[in-house]
């Protein structure tokens, strides 16, 4: 009971409660983006084949919008089902590049050294990536895969060079500015 006294007295003199909800809100968009990949693991085969359908079929129209390709009406599906795969693990590699950028940058505000940090984000993410395999595992017509895991590593560590290609750009541009 002391410590919650001791904590609302601290709260109530702005250091400590400040100090803790900055620590949980930091994480908030990581637990969201989490919350979002886990809800796109929990669909069944034939949602998530579907999603990925409806996704190549839109990336078909606009390439023969823009005059990239031409497909003639009866060779579209032969095209469609060869995208869905790159698409479904593209899709994957994102989500997982943000993940990966979003617990980096929590790391970063609470304090990690941004070497610890780079590698903390991705055994972070591997982890989650294994957990959310694993949550596949349960779902009609879904797998858990370990070539999924890598492959969400992959775009953890993508996302990771993101970051610090952005991170370098605006060092360099606050550089030359002074």
């Amino acid at each position: 009971m002391k410590i919650f006294n001791d904590l609302h007295m601290n709260m109530a003199a702005g250091s400590a409660g400040s100090y803790i909800f900055r620590k949980i809100l930091i994480w908030i968009p990581v637990i969201v983006m989490y919350i979002v990949i886990f809800g796109f693991s929990g669909q069944n085969g034939e949602q998530s084949g579907g999603l990925s359908r409806k996704v190549a079929n839109i990336v078909i129209d606009m390439a023969q919008d823009i005059h990239i390709i031409s497909i003639e009406d009866d060779e579209k599906d032969v095209y469609i089902e060869k995208l869905q795969f790159p698409i479904r693990k593209t899709a994957h590699m994102t989500e997982y590049a943000i993940l990966g950028m979003l617990v980096y940058t929590a790391l970063l505000t609470d304090g990690i050294a941004a070497e610890i940090g780079t590698l903390a984000a991705v055994i972070i993410t591997f982890l989650l990536a294994c957990t959310d395999e694993f949550h596949q595992l349960y779902v009609p017509g879904r797998a858990g895969k370990f070539t999924d895991v890598l492959i969400d590593t992959t775009g953890c560590i993508i996302g990771m060079a993101i970051y610090y290609f952005i991170y370098k750009g605006i060092k360099s541009r606050r550089a030359s500015d002074n």
